[in-house]
Parts: C-alpha cells; structure tokens; sequence
C-alpha cells in the first residue's frame, strides 16, 4: 500500500515536472521564446508581424522609414532612427537605414562630449586660448583645444608664442618693454627717441613765456590809467 501511494504521487506530478521543464526550455541562438514557446527571429532590418505558435510559423515585415533593427531579433516594433541635433552642435555621417542607425558626428571646430558607439550626441565648441597663451593641442573630433601659458620672453595673442624683439640687436631703443600679450616697442634711434620730448617742452616753454608776456601787459597797462587818473589813488 505504501508503494502504491508513492507511485500514485509520482505519476500525478510528473506531468506537472515536465510542463515546468517545456516552459522553461532554453531556446536556440536564432530564437526568442515567447510564451514558453521558442519562435524563429526575424532578420535584421525587419520586425514581428506575428508570433509564431503550435501551428504557424513567425510573420516578419520590413521596418518603416526612419526606423531600423540592427540585428536578428524578436521585437514587435522597429527602433526609431536618432536624428542628428544642430542643437547639439551634430551633423549626419551615415544616413539611417533599416539595418542601421544614424551615425552623429560634431560640426567643424567642435568636439564630442557624449557617445554612443561610434554616433556622437552632443558636442561643444572647441575652446580659444586667450592672450599670452599657445595652442599646445589642436582640438579634435573627440578632444578639447589645450592651452599653456608663453614662456618668459613671449608673447601671443592665443595661438603661436613669439619671443619679444630685442630691440637693442637692431640698433634701436626700447621705448615700451613687452608683455605676455603684446610685443617690444622700439624706435630707430636715440634722436627719434627724445624728439616727442623736446616738442613737448618747447610747448610747455612757449606757454610759459605767453602766460609772462600777458601778466606784464596788463601791469603796464594799469600803471598807465594810474598814472592818467591821479585820484585814482585815494
């Protein structure tokens, strides 16, 4: 009796074992499974139409326009294309196709700042170097510009260091020394040199002697009327 109810329990959960195992079959490369079921994928390029089931094979249909699936798959609708943003600062390398998505890259003088694969997002405007500064990496699709300081003795104006004119070589003077940003100032020759100098205090001299001459008229002139109007001093 003993045995037979043991028997009798097997034979009721066997069946029960077995449909547990089916709907938990691992399916094929090639297949997806779908509702315990493992159906054929469709190609690249297309989608589900319909499942497959105990009587009918899988339906396919071709992906629509501005829609792709890249690979074999299972899905019910095709994945939307990506669309290359000028708001992102993107433009289009590879048009979308049923077997393949967008491809993104950024505008000239820009570099990428998020990826997906070999698309990019978004991209930023490759930096400028200011005044004193030198390019010391070029931009890049996938790199921002790199700026460093000139050496001592240089200048630029963001993008070659030039070493300042030594005037002195030339046979000049150096009437303003150069910065990082602007270069040495000189002039021919000594002569050149102090000549604004000489203009300006010959001005300054000239203004001088006017403003004597002026002050000394007008004494003489009111000695003159003193000397008319003698009660004038009373």
């Amino acid at each position: 009796m003993w045995i037979n109810c043991n028997l009798i329990h097997l034979s009721t959960i066997l069946p029960l074992i077995i449909n547990i195992s089916l709907c938990m079959a691992t399916c094929y490369n090639g297949e997806y499974e779908i509702n315990g079921q493992c159906c054929p994928m469709c190609d690249a390029g297309k989608r589900v139409y319909l499942h497959c089931d105990e009587f009918s094979s899988i339906t396919c249909v071709s992906c629509t326009k501005d829609t792709y699936t890249e690979s074999s798959n299972g899905l019910r609708e095709c994945l939307q294309c990506s669309v290359c943003d000028l708001s992102n600062n993107l433009r289009v390398i590879k048009a979308c196709t049923v077997t393949s998505n967008t491809a993104c890259e950024p505008l000239p003088g820009h570099y990428c700042i998020e990826v997906n694969g070999k698309s990019c997002l978004k991209a930023e405007k490759h930096s400028t170097c200011s005044p004193g500064q030198y390019i010391n990496q070029t931009g890049t699709e996938f790199r921002d510009t790199v700026c460093a300081p000139c050496p001592a003795g240089s200048y630029s104006d963001g993008t070659l260091c030039k070493l300042h004119t030594n005037c002195e070589s030339f046979k000049k003077i150096t009437i303003k020394p150069g910065t990082e940003k602007d270069d040495a100032e000189c002039t021919n020759d000594e002569q050149s040199y102090k000549l604004p100098l000489i203009l300006m205090f010959g001005v300054c001299v000239l203004v001088v002697i006017v403003v004597i001459v002026v002050i000394i008229v007008k004494k003489k002139k009111s000695y003159r009327l003193a000397a008319q109007d003698p009660h004038s001093r009373l």
